[in-house]
């Protein structure tokens, strides 16, 4: 039985918690490459003497800019952004404290992960209007840039994006096709859900303070990002050695306990933001994942929220659109990386025939 939640931000449970039913495909990108996501590349200052770390491969008139999910950094689209790359300037970057980027103090919230965002477009002299690439949290954190900053975006991807406002968005609906009593037990078990992650990665954190987790310890299985068996050994070797400092496991807590799920604080904002064609005609695909136990009462209301919540998502923009992936988990990126690309492709296309390129 799973919640909303619970599968939105699968990617930050540890596989000692939580494993994926998805199969693992086989890597079509050669380890050689899959290589480059294990070292750092460009690292921009961004201001204040702070060091943000960005990755970019091929060339092109357009480009994509990638954001990771919560937990993860540029890593995670080493079967994406490679395929991309073959048609177009394609960059992944690390957030604050995550992979080679520097940390900083201070609340992680989406509003100053879009601000660090927006100093990395400038910084490293990315070419607008760009197209932006965002999974999960990182799908947030884009759709929020999107709206803040629309003469900086032509198009987006969003990949299984954390939402806002889940209950107040879905709530009445819920009650409506599933009655009162199911209704009421996924609210209850989101809420629920999330106060235990974020003491979880609080308590991970502050065990780190202490001194770089035991990589053979159940701690520290539960407290990183699981092994993304596709990426290969040496992305695995690079997880293993940033995921037990200090300095990623109080990012990871920051994260979450600012996320979109865990504070409210910008529901108000949100709600003025985020309204029907707020993006205009800016080609825009939401991918949702495929899995899901449709003979569970609770998983099927929950999968329900999930399409609900994407579609109006999708709706922010008059050319949005919102697709199923089959057979995949949270991890679309890892599961199914064509489709994926496919969708970035399909966005630069029309990105490009709009603008007469």
């Amino acid at each position: 039985m799973k919640s909303f939640l619970n599968a939105a931000i699968a990617c930050l449970v540890p596989a000692a918690i939580l494993s994926s039913a998805a199969a693992q495909p086989t890597s079509r990108v050669s380890e050689d490459v899959l290589q480059q996501f294990a070292v750092a590349h460009d690292r921009i200052d961004i201001g204040g003497g702070r060091k943000l770390n960005l990755f970019c491969m091929g060339s092109g008139e357009k480009t994509v800019l990638f954001d990771s999910g919560g937990s993860d950094w540029s890593v995670i689209w080493g079967l994406v952004q490679p395929e991309v790359a073959k048609r177009v300037r394609a960059c992944t970057y690390d957030r604050a404290g995550l992979g080679y980027s520097d940390p900083v103090a201070g609340p992680r919230s989406p509003a100053a992960i879009v601000e660090d965002i927006k100093a990395l477009v400038g910084a490293a002299k990315l070419k607008t209007p760009l197209i932006l690439v965002g999974h999960s949290l990182g799908g947030f954190n884009v759709k929020l840039y999107a709206a803040l900053h629309p003469a900086d975006v032509a198009g987006l991807v969003l990949i299984d994006p954390s939402e806002d406002r889940v209950a107040e968005r879905v709530r009445t609906r819920l009650r409506k096709r599933f009655g009162e009593s199911i209704a009421a037990r996924v609210e209850l078990g989101d809420a629920d859900w999330m106060r235990r992650l974020t003491a979880h990665y609080a308590n991970c954190a502050a065990i780190a303070e202490k001194g770089d987790l035991d990589p053979a310890s159940t701690t520290y299985k539960r407290c990183s990002d699981p092994v993304r068996q596709p990426l290969g050994p040496a992305v695995a070797a690079e997880r293993a050695r940033i995921q037990v400092t200090k300095t990623y496991q109080v990012t990871q807590a920051s994260e979450i306990a600012n996320s979109v799920y865990a504070d409210d604080r910008g529901d108000a904002v949100y709600r003025t933001l985020f309204t029907p064609g707020r993006l205009g005609a800016r080609p825009m695909i939401v991918l949702t994942h495929g899995d899901h136990d449709a003979s569970d009462p609770i998983d099927a209301a929950s999968y329900q929220s999930y399409l609900w919540l994407h579609t109006e998502t999708a709706a922010l923009s008059r050319r949005g659109l919102q697709r199923i992936v089959p057979k995949t988990s949270h991890n679309i990126e890892i599961d199914d990386p064509d489709a994926v690309v496919r969708a970035i492709l399909e966005v630069v296309d029309a990105v490009t025939r709009a603008s007469g390129g």
